[in-house]
């Protein structure tokens, strides 16, 4: 049983992962945490790019306070900004939404270490379109066991 030293351990391997699986789009895409986000605006958003956020969690069993099996939520965000039909969104849409297909290749199945099972798409918030810029969210559910001292 591998448990995570960190609650949020699962942000880095979920970059890599997504490097890794993306590497020939590579630098045209960036991968960013929420670090990387913090003084961002519409206007300065790098685009395309995957925006790797935690979500929330849920306990789903714990065994004498000590032990806890968590299923964590992380949204992958595919931001992507087209001018070319500002209006309607369309070009942008059309990207983004080619480059969800291989996040969801990259996510969906992908077993990181500490988790106990593989990564599953589930139900997540709706997207937008503002100002040329498309956000769709891929939602991602992964298992852990969070063991205290």
């Amino acid at each position: 049983m591998i448990t995570p030293e960190n609650f949020l351990a699962m942000e880095p391997l979920l970059v890599e992962q997504l490097k890794a699986k993306l590497a020939d789009m590579l630098p045209k895409i960036d991968v960013l945490t929420s670090v990387d986000l913090n003084a961002v605006s519409e206007e300065t958003q790098v685009t395309p790019a995957i925006h790797v956020v935690y979500a929330d969690y849920h306990v789903a069993e714990s065994k004498g306070g000590k032990l806890y099996r968590i299923e964590q939520t992380w949204l992958a965000v595919v931001v992507t900004r087209n001018m070319r039909s500002l209006r309607a969104g369309i070009d942008a849409r059309e990207d983004a939404g080619l480059i969800a297909m291989r996040v969801l290749a990259a996510l969906g199945g992908f077993q990181p270490t500490i988790a106990t099972k593989p990564m599953a798409l589930i139900d997540g918030p709706k997207g937008g379109f503002r100002v040329g810029c498309q956000y769709l969210p891929l939602a991602f559910q992964v298992e852990l066991l969070m063991k205290t001292v």
